[in-house]
Order: structure tokens, then sequence, then C-alpha cells
């Protein structure tokens, strides 16, 4: 299976709040990384993230980088806060097995989300 379609299917259920479709887009034993946080499987993931989930309403996607099973991708969220609304623009480098995402490592523009989320 072509890698580029699942990581953009788990990106998408992710930044959407879809829990059942993170749930069936990750391996069992999924593993993400970013700045703040880790996250062992798609449970403690979604536990994390609910505050993310407040916030985010979409994405959308600048470039992809495939090989084989390892694709990065540059993207942009839409985040609302105290302080208005605005594009972050975020990284991903993920590894795909089979039809479902493996690992993740994200990183983000952080003045730009204290910008928009101050005072949450």
């Amino acid at each position: 299976m072509d890698a580029h379609p699942v990581v953009e299917r788990f990106l998408t259920a992710f930044y959407t709040g879809d829990v059942a479709q993170i749930r069936d887009s990750v391996v069992t034993k999924f593993t993400m990384e970013g700045p703040f946080a880790s996250a062992h499987d798609a449970d403690e993931l979604i536990t994390l993230s609910q505050p993310l989930f407040d916030v985010v309403r979409g994405v959308r996607f600048r470039q992809w980088v495939i090989d084989g099973d390892n694709v990065s991708s540059l993207y942009d969220i839409n985040l609302h806060g105290p302080n208005g609304s605005g594009w972050m623009t975020m990284g991903g480098w993920f590894t795909v097995a089979g039809d479902r995402v493996a690992t993740g490592y994200v990183v983000y523009d952080s003045a730009t989300q204290h910008a928009i989320l101050a005072g949450r």
C-alpha cells in the first residue's frame, strides 16, 4: 500500500478529532513523539490530545516526501483560541506498517501556538 494516503488519513482524523478513525489509522503498538508529550498507543494519544481537539478546526497539507514506508509532511493546522484564530505550521515524520501508521514525530512553531492560545 502507498504510505502517503495512510498518513494523510491519520492526520486528517487527528486534526478533526475523529477518535474512531484515529484508532483505525494506527497500529496497536503505535508511538508518537512531540516537543511536549509522547504517546505509546492510540488511547494515550487521544487522552493527551483532548485539549487540542477543542481548538483545532482543520488541516491543510503543503508538502509530502515519501520514501517507501517513511513519510514526511509539512502541513498547517487551523487553531481557534482566546486571541482569535490562525494557521500554525507543523512538520511530521511517520513510519507506516501496512495500512496503518506505526510511529510519528511532530514539531511545530510554538510561538504561533502561544500567540493564538495564550490564556487557555
